[in-house]
């Protein structure tokens, strides 16, 4: 006598009630998606100052996740602080030129390269106030583009100079290191 069992019994399915075990599934199953943002992330970009002007280019780290001489592909920059944001400058090149960011070299700000086209020209900056810039540069791996935040302090004798400012846990993105 052979014993079988009905195929009914061999698995159950049960729909998930519990709000707990919906976002526990849902966490086990997001690794399964190829197009999750959750694996995006934002390169850093380093700001320096020269004279004055900020200037925009790739820290070491990220030359070294990109094995290779960077591309850049555009530059945008923002005021950070006033809702509607304002785009303050702009460029990009049209595909496929791009401008080539040996180590040490940098974009300056409103400096558009040779073969790229103007979106924005540059507005005037000014001190104290937070800014964005985003580099659509080579990417590798989940790297979607590359974004810091810097602004402007007033020195004594009346020259300028770019400060790049970090996120602070306190104060948040705040221009606080330079205001006067």
């Amino acid at each position: 006598m052979t014993l079988s069992r009905p195929m009914n019994n061999a698995l159950r399915i049960r729909p998930i009630t519990s709000p707990v075990m919906a976002i526990a599934t849902l966490f086990c199953l997001m690794p399964l998606c190829d197009h999750a943002s959750a694996w995006s992330r934002v390169g850093a970009i380093e700001v320096t100052d020269h004279a004055g002007k900020p200037c925009f280019g790739l820290p070491k780290k990220e030359r070294k996740r990109i094995g290779e001489t960077p591309q850049v592909f555009g530059v945008e920059v923002y005021d950070a602080i006033t809702p509607p944001l304002r785009q303050q400058w702009s460029f990009e090149f049209a595909y496929p030129a791009s401008l080539p960011l040996p180590p040490g070299a940098c974009v300056l700000y409103g400096e558009v390269p040779a073969n790229a086209v103007a979106r924005q020209t540059s507005m005037p900056l000014k001190p104290g106030r937070l800014y964005d810039v985003s580099m659509s540069a080579t990417r590798t791996g989940a790297t979607q583009f590359y974004s810091a935040r810097f602004c402007l302090k007033a020195n004594a004798d009346g020259s300028l100079h770019a400060i790049q400012v970090r996120y602070d846990d306190a104060l948040g993105w705040s221009p606080a290191v330079c205001l006067p």
